[in-house]
């Protein structure tokens, strides 16, 4: 592998898409800008040697659980979820009136980037691959990306999720207030940072407080 971090991989992989797919963040991407920019990781990933093959998950054990956004495994070695985007698609993004809309691949990687700014999350890009897209009738495979983040135990494992109440106190706490317009989303206003999906189920109760694990992220 190169010499760039894990920690400061999705940094660099942003950069080269701004730099080289002629492009800046935004909210969400028409499909052939979508797939424009995933050819383009596709070359970053090469570059830097992140470049992985199905093995990468090989013998992890795949959680049962789907999400919209993700595959996730559980890697035993470090304590760490791995999560793979859905092949072709980098996820989602906030859209207008609280609306989801898919995702361009470098709004997920500076989503990544703000997660762990913002809520001191140890999220890591790892890499790249390709899978056969599980919908529509697209042939050949298409880029994904891999991430892993530390895995967090809940205090307890029958009830392992805060309620709406201590979610709310836990953003009001980090200067978030909540939109007037919906129940899920957050605008911090000296920062500019909106989050949103801040359902029950996208944050952990652990034994050192509520920890948010899949938000959706930006900056205006």
């Amino acid at each position: 592998m190169a010499t760039t971090t894990h920690g400061s991989l999705a940094e660099d992989a942003a950069a080269h898409l701004g730099k080289n797919a002629n492009t800046v963040e935004s909210v969400s991407g028409s499909p052939k800008e979508i797939r424009r920019q995933a050819d383009c990781l596709v070359e970053w990933a090469r570059e830097r040697s992140v470049l992985l093959t199905d093995a990468y998950t090989a013998g992890l054990k795949k959680r049962e659980e789907t999400t919209s956004e993700h595959e996730v495994f559980i890697r035993d070695s470090d304590k760490r979820a791995v999560k793979c985007t859905y092949p072709g698609c980098f996820g989602y993004a906030n859209g207008p009136n609280g609306r989801t809309r898919s995702a361009t691949p470098l709004f997920y990687l500076h989503r990544l980037e703000l997660m762990n700014q913002v809520f001191g999350d140890d999220s890591r890009l790892e890499g790249v691959a390709f899978g056969k897209p599980h919908f529509g009738d697209e042939e050949g495979k298409r880029p994904y990306i891999v991430i892993s983040q530390a895995w967090v135990d809940a205090a307890d494992e029958n009830f392992p999720h805060p309620s709406e109440e201590e979610i709310e106190g836990f953003m009001v706490s980090l200067g978030f207030k909540r939109l007037e317009d919906s129940c899920y989303r957050w605008h911090r206003e000296f920062d500019g940072i909106f989050v949103s999906d801040t359902k029950v189920d996208n944050f952990i109760k652990s034994h050192k407080g509520v920890v948010p694990i899949d938000l959706l992220i930006s900056k205006n």
